[in-house]
């Protein structure tokens, strides 16, 4: 538990400080004399909890604490003062107690308790709710167990860019300068820094407030960022085992499981975003839904499977419908069962797409058993 002290009193923070010192599980990552330059802080600092004096020089601790709950929503907070007058507004902010000066080890006992059962609750809280999983075929999305997926509502375009990177490289260290080149290139080193803290600090609050377990781990002697998923399922990876373990045994009992692998490929890897940086992922992955595609057709072509296969190789042209092979392989399947109109207008659908996008004819290859099909096959209805 991470925790900022603020109090106008040195020796006041010391003491605090001190005495929390005996709490395993429990760090304070700031103290504060002015509220002011807490609260701009706390992205960086990214607390769990907060001590506040009530009286503050210029900004007193009760609107000291709406700033920071403004700023910091889900913070808990804690009032220390030398005057009980003000326990009622402290608790209509929702603090988590009320603690008078001079502090006894024995109340802040309590007060440790109190927040721990707190945190306890919380951590049940969105255990309970935890999305299964988190999609990145098309566009980002966040699936709860059982539910209907949702769109995460991000602060900014750089905020969404900085998580859907963080993901891309899941489990990784990302170095703060790569994040800084990548995305704030045109400030300063100063400006920028500040712009990754602020968004970091607002996707960890996205996160929270979605109940996605994924931590985004600040290791400070690599400087750099790691998003944890090891608690969260991601589509592309379980769809790339399902596929190593579908295409991996007896084609004759896994066909149906590697078609259902596949419809699941609802577009792109993150095709709504464009990210140049994610190309190469991209391609591989639509690489491997073609190679895996193409296998099955195969497979039911040759087992007469006839109605599957002309699905697999609709699916295929309308994905890539520059390739002549699996162009041919339909044209074929379409004769084959009698469609012979869809036949013919898929033969010239292509002609058209290669004359007029490709500056080309289409291949001999095709051509010829278009034409020796015309002549012993009624084509034209």
């Amino acid at each position: 538990m991470k925790i900022i002290l603020v109090d106008d009193e040195a020796l006041v923070l010391n003491q605090i400080r001190r005495l929390l010192s005996g709490y395993s599980g429990i760090s304070v990552v700031g103290s504060f004399q002015n509220a002011r330059e807490a609260i701009v802080r706390m992205p960086e600092l990214q607390p769990d909890v907060i001590f506040f004096d009530i009286h503050l020089p210029e900004l007193s601790g009760i609107d000291a604490v709406k700033l920071a709950q403004e700023a910091y929503p889900g913070v808990d907070i804690v009032f220390v003062t030398a005057y009980n007058e003000y326990a009622v507004q402290a608790f209509d902010l929702n603090a988590v107690d009320y603690l008078l000066k001079p502090l006894h080890q024995a109340r802040l006992d309590q007060t440790i308790k109190r927040l721990m059962q707190k945190r306890l609750h919380k951590q049940e809280d969105i255990t309970s709710t935890v999305p299964s999983r988190i999609l990145c075929f098309r566009s980002l999305r966040f699936q709860r167990s059982g539910g209907s997926t949702e769109i995460p509502k991000w602060r900014t375009s750089k905020t969404q860019e900085l998580f859907i990177y963080l993901l891309h490289h899941r489990g990784n260290i990302v170095p703060k300068e790569t994040l800084l080149e990548l995305l704030w290139p045109e400030l300063d080193a100063k400006q920028a820094t500040s712009q990754l803290y602020t968004s970091i600090y607002h996707i960890r609050q996205c996160l929270k407030q979605m109940g996605i377990d994924a931590p985004i781990r600040n290791l400070t002697i690599q400087e750099g960022y790691m998003l944890d998923t090891s608690r969260i399922r991601i589509d592309v990876d379980e769809w790339e085992n399902g596929l190593r373990q579908a295409s991996g045994g007896n084609w004759v009992d896994s066909h149906s499981e590697l078609r259902q692998l596949l419809e699941l490929y609802e577009g792109n890897y993150f095709q709504e975003h464009g990210y140049w940086w994610a190309e190469n992922e991209r391609e591989r992955l639509r690489k491997l839904w073609y190679q895996h595609a193409r296998s099955l057709a195969r497979f039911y072509d040759k087992a007469g499977m006839r109605k599957e296969a002309l699905a697999m190789y609709e699916r295929l042209q309308d994905a890539d419908p520059y390739n002549e092979e699996d162009g041919l392989a339909l044209i074929k399947l379409y004769t084959a069962t009698g469609r012979h109109k869809d036949a013919e207008r898929h033969y010239y659908k292509m002609d058209q797409l290669f004359s007029n996008e490709l500056r080309i004819g289409l291949p001999a290859r095709l051509v010829n058993w278009f034409e020796q099909a015309r002549m012993t096959l009624p084509l034209t209805e």
